[in-house]
C-alpha cells in the first residue's frame, strides 16, 4: 500500500490524485496542440495521449510521494 492522502476525512491512494492530475494535464496539452495546429501530426493519437497521461502521473508520483 502506497502513501495515502486525506480528502474530506477519507483516505485515498496517492496514485489516484496523480492520475487525475495526469489526465487533466493531458487534456490541457491536447487543447494547446489543437490550437497550434500540431494535433493532426500526432499519430497514433490514443497511444500518444494515453502515454502522456501515464508519464505525467508517474513523474508526479515519484516526485511528490517517493522522494
Amino acid at each position: 500500500m502506497g502513501p495515502q492522502i486525506n480528502v474530506v476525512g477519507s483516505l485515498f491512494p496517492s496514485w489516484m490524485l496523480c492520475a487525475t492530475i495526469g489526465i487533466f494535464v493531458t487534456l490541457v496539452t491536447r487543447s494547446v496542440l489543437v490550437r497550434a495546429k500540431i494535433d493532426p501530426y500526432v499519430s497514433p493519437r490514443p497511444l500518444v495521449y494515453a502515454s502522456h497521461a501515464v508519464l505525467v502521473m508517474l513523474v508526479l508520483w515519484v516526485a511528490l510521494f517517493r522522494g
